[in-house]
This record gives C-alpha cells, structure tokens and sequence, in this order.
C-alpha cells in the first residue's frame, strides 16, 4: 500500500517524472558509453603492446661521397662510380647511452660464412676458370687479343689448345703479352665487343679478368691490411719452378678456395632474431620447430635455424646436427647482400699472406627451427642463400684474423628493439648525445598510429564518461529537490495521519528508488549497445607495416583492435550501480533531513 501510494503520487506528477526519467537515461547512457569505450580503449591498448614490437635501424651517413674512374675498353672512356666516404666509423658502443633503456640490443650482426665440404648449394655454377695461356702473338690487352689454353687448373667450358678472346678490359694500361711466354691467370666468360660483331644478331663473347688472388683482409679497428698483391692484379708469368715460390703458392691456394665457393653459406649471429627485418616484417617465418629461447640467446646455447630450401635439399629436420666450420667474418655488409641466388664467392678466401682462412669456430649446432619465406634476391634487407641464423654468444672464439670487410652502421646490419610508445622519449635521449651522421629509423608495425588513434578514442572517453557523470548528478540533485525536499508538506500529512518514519521513508523513496532503476538500466544497457557498436568499428581497421613493400606481407600477422562485447556490459553495470548508489544517497539525505523535522513545522513552514 505504501509503495503503490508512492506510485500514485509520482503519477501526479507525470510531466516530471516523465522528464526524470528521460534526462535521467540520457545522462546514464553517456556515463555508460564513456566507460565502457574507455575501459575497451585501455584494454585494447594494454594486450596489443604484447601484439606489436618497436625497432629502430641504425645507419651512419657518408661525410662525403667520392668520384671514380673505371676504365672501359670498348668505349675508350672512362665510366664514373661512386662510393660514400666516412671519416671514421662511429661504433656500436655510441647508442650504449644512459637511459636507452633496450629491450633488445643494439647490435651490428656480423656475417659469418661457414665452410662444409659435406653441402654444396652452388655446385656446377662455378664461373671462374684458371689456366696457363700464351698469346697467339705479342699483344697489349686493351682490345680483344687472341691467347692459346696450354693448360687448364680449375674450372670448365673451356679446353686445352683452344683459342679465346681476352680483354684487359677495365685497365687503362694494361702491360705487353708475349707469344714466348706462358701465364697464369683466372678468367671469367662475358659479353664481348659490340665492334666485334660481323652481323647484328650476333653472340660476341671473351674472357676478361677476375682479380681475386689479391686479400681484403682487414683488422678488428676496420683498417685494410697491407697485401703485396693489387686488388686488380690477375696474371704472372709462369717460369720453372714458379709454383714453389710465394706467389705461386698463392695460386694454388686461389685455385682451391675456388671449390670452397660450392660449398659456402652465411651464417649470420643475432641476439634477437626479430631484429633482421625479414623476421620482424613476416617475409621470413618459422615454419617448423621453434624460435631460440631467451636463456639460448643468453648462454650461447650451439643451436641454430636453417631456411626449407637447404633443409629440403639436404633432408635435414629439427633436432639434426649441423656442422659449421666458420671461415670469415663481414663487419659491413649483410649476408642479404653478399649471397644471393647465383653468388660464388663476394670476396678473397686469402689473407693477407696469401693463406687461405683457417676456421676460426668449428662447432656443431642442433637444428631447432626451419624457417621460410625467399632468400638469396640480392637484396641488403633480405634473406641471404641459405642464411643460418646462429645466437650471437654461440661464438665463443675471436675473429680478428678472418675479417674480411669492415664498414659502417648500417640499417640492414645494425638494430634495436624498445618499448612500444617510448619513441618520443628515446629520441629525446639521443639528441641530447651530440652524435652527428647517424640516422635512426624506427618501425612499429603501426602501433604508433594505433596507439594515436585509441588516446584520441580515450579523451572522446573520457569527456563522455565526465559529461554523463556530471549530468547525472545534477538530474539527480534537481530531482531529489523536486520529489522529496519539496514533498515536505506530503511527508508532514502522511506523519499526522499515522504513517510512521519507516512508512514515510518507504513512501518516499519507493518511487524514486523505481524510477532510478528504470531510467539508469535504460540508459546503461543503450551505453552499453552503442560503446560495443564502436569498438566494432574500429575494429575493422587492420594495421601493418609497410615499410620495406607498398602491402601488406603475405605471412604477416594482421593485428586489429577488437572488442569480445563482456566489457560494455562490465562498464554497464558499473556505472548503472554509480547511479542507482548516488540518487539512493541523494534520495536518502533528502528523506532524512524531512524526517528530522516535526509535521507541524513542516505544514506551518509550507503555509508561511
């Protein structure tokens, strides 16, 4: 009865309770709406920092870049290069600063090349072919000049007695051949002279120099070491007894480094493989086994991944053991960009002394993982032929006499990883370094766009979440005045007919208490309807990075910001209970404080 007579008097008042109730969902559900948009924001936020990954490229810019002359003896010109000039080589150690805080890195992975006569991914591609020859006639090479093969010491295409085509062709003073004499040298087969052509359609070919008896060896500080061989020096005559001398010793120890080259392959060290970009952009993959462990890449543990083309071709599976007897050391440029498809040898087995390279490290590593994905394009940010990727720290022996090229910094060989969002802050850090001619890139598989677009979302939250709460108190405080601390002359009337403190309170606060549940359940679960509507949409954005293509990687994970719909209705039901609480404290302080006061006070005040 005291409930249904609380009804009846809000009935009364059908015009303001009609608007209460109106203002009062309108107001829960922006409350609604801006938490649970907030709460999926912060939610979205927090799990895909675990989806995305920060690196940064690190690449030293040139201080000059230098003009160069290459002899062309087709077209008795010189033809002009160039090549980037650095005053020094800034170190590795320069992005070791304070507060870099990495969570990865930074590390200039090295290429190794390993020697394992037991493969041989190049065998019968072999270009190079050292023979004695001698001149049909004295003649200076700096046109097609005919020589005679007297004998053959590595290589095929070409037989003993038969006549070649041979141009010096890149020396612009090449010395006299005499036809008395014999040499030694290497050659490799090319395209000839467009003057030689006696008919348009003709296949003009000769033989030209390959100068790789000379060494590129270098120390661990990224000086050339002395060699007494030129870089482009590529014949000596032959007399008794030559191949006994020093020179002639190197020879032979050119001719057998020309096997090696079948059987050659990179093996690149890393303490993060996420860090070579294949990986990280999700052109390379693992496609069996797993991923190193992080107390393998701290221990140095001997275990290794392997690409599906080597491991098919030489039907090897995870938990094989691989052998790699590791030869040199390149400290410039990525295996990407030495072996490719085609690629022989990109530089001299020699040393200095004109030795050959002595493993420096011959383990054997288990095979955890095979990944997939292309290799071997001849690209600096690719996968190189047959790449192996190896833990850093399971080098345990030093390189410094097998180095074969030193550089700079660059963004293929030289990485970082940092915390999702801090790039800003470490940027801010960096400057303050003074360091100059270094340039860092970073990717984030579009995280930063990710991130800018959920705090936009986030403040659109929160100015949501503030209106609907602050309007919902007011609705409240105007209401509560309007039902109850008005109603003091009802409470009075009910208090002299007999209606005790807990009846009045009842007849009250039924009405109110009904209302609140109405408009705030109302409002909360539309709030709830329209903030999961929006996460949707948002969610139908899909974001990668598109750094090193124009689309998205075939193997790349698609990372989109999505909502599983439990979240709205947590936001719901807690601000329908922010609601319900505050006008029921509201509803009650008002009742109380008409309560406390005496009927007939309350009807005399009402009639004054």
């Amino acid at each position: 009865m005291v409930i249904s007579n609380s009804i009846r008097q809000l009935w009364r008042m059908k015009g303001h309770t009609a608007l209460f109730l109106i203002l009062l969902c309108v107001s829960s559900g922006m409350f609604s709406v801006g938490a649970g948009f907030g709460i999926i924001n912060d939610r979205n936020l927090q799990n895909y920092k675990d989806s995305f990954m920060t690196i940064g490229t690190v690449e030293q810019s040139a201080t000059a870049v230098q003009e160069i002359e290459r002899w062309d003896a087709e077209t008795k010109s010189y033809r002009l290069t160039t090549q980037n000039v650095y005053d020094a080589y800034i170190p590795e150690s320069a992005l070791d600063f304070e507060g870099a805080d990495y969570l990865s890195g930074p590390e200039k992975r090295v290429s190794y090349t390993a020697y394992n006569p037991q493969f041989k991914p190049y065998e019968g591609i072999s270009l190079e072919i050292v023979v004695e020859v001698s001149p049909v006639e004295d003649a200076v090479p700096d046109h097609p000049v005919k020589l005679k093969i007297t004998r053959i010491l590595s290589g095929q295409g070409l037989l003993e007695g038969s006549i070649i085509d041979f141009c010096d062709h890149y020396n612009p003073a090449p010395a006299m051949l005499y036809q008395n004499k014999t040499y030694v040298m290497s050659l490799i087969d090319t395209q000839g002279h467009e003057s030689e052509k006696e008919f348009a359609d003709d296949q003009v070919r000769e033989y030209r120099p390959a100068p790789l008896l000379g060494s590129s060896q270098y120390t661990p500080d990224g000086n050339r070491m002395p060699d007494a061989v030129a870089e482009d020096y590529f014949c000596d005559e032959v007399t008794p007894g030559f191949y006994e001398t020093k020179r002639g010793k190197r020879w032979l120890h050119y001719i057998e480094t020309i096997t090696y080259a079948e059987s050659l392959f990179p093996v690149v060290a890393t303490n993060n493989m996420h860090l070579i970009v294949p990986f990280y952009q999700g052109d390379t993959y693992l496609s069996s086994g797993r991923e190193f462990s992080q107390e393998e890449y701290r221990s140095g543990a001997k275990v290794c991944l392997i690409p599906e083309l080597f491991a098919s071709a030489n039907r090897l599976a995870p938990g094989d053991l691989l052998r790699l007897p590791l030869i040199t050391a390149n400290y410039h440029k990525s295996a990407g960009q030495i072996f490719y498809t085609n690629a022989l040898r990109p530089y001299s087995l020699l040393n200095a002394e004109g030795e050959i390279y002595e493993a420096f490290e011959d383990s054997e590593y288990e095979i955890i993982g095979i990944y997939g994905g292309s290799t071997g394009l001849g690209n600096a940010y690719g996968m190189g032929f047959n790449e192996i990727i190896i833990p850093a720290n399971s080098v345990k022996n030093s390189d410094e006499g097998n180095i074969v090229d030193y550089g700079p910094m660059t963004g293929s060989t030289t990485s970082f990883e940092i915390a999702n969002g801090t790039i800003p802050e470490y940027m801010e850090k960096w400057e303050k370094q003074g360091i100059r001619n270094v340039e860092i890139t970073f990717f984030d598989r579009g995280y930063t766009r990710l991130s800018a677009g959920i705090e936009n979302m986030n403040a659109l939250a929160r100015i949501l979440t503030a209106s609907g709460a602050v309007m919902a108190l007011l609705v409240l405080g105007y209401f509560n005045w309007l039902f109850i601390l008005r109603q003091s002359e009802r409470t009075a009337v009910e208090r002299s007919v007999g209606f005790t403190k807990k009846q009045c309170f009842l007849s009250l606060f039924s009405g109110i208490f009904l209302i609140l549940l109405a408009g705030s359940l109302t409002g909360c679960t539309a709030g709830a309807v329209l903030s999961s509507h929006l996460s949707s949409g948002i969610g139908e954005t899909v974001y990668y990075d598109t750094t090193f293509g124009n689309s998205a990687p075939a193997e790349a994970e698609e990372i989109s910001v999505q909502d599983d719909g439990f979240y709205p209705i947590q936001a719901a039901a807690g601000t329908m209970a922010a609601v319900l609480l505050a006008g029921s404290l509201m509803a009650v302080v008002g009742i109380t404080c008409n309560l406390a006061k005496e009927p007939m006070a309350m009807l005399g005040g009402r009639r004054e």
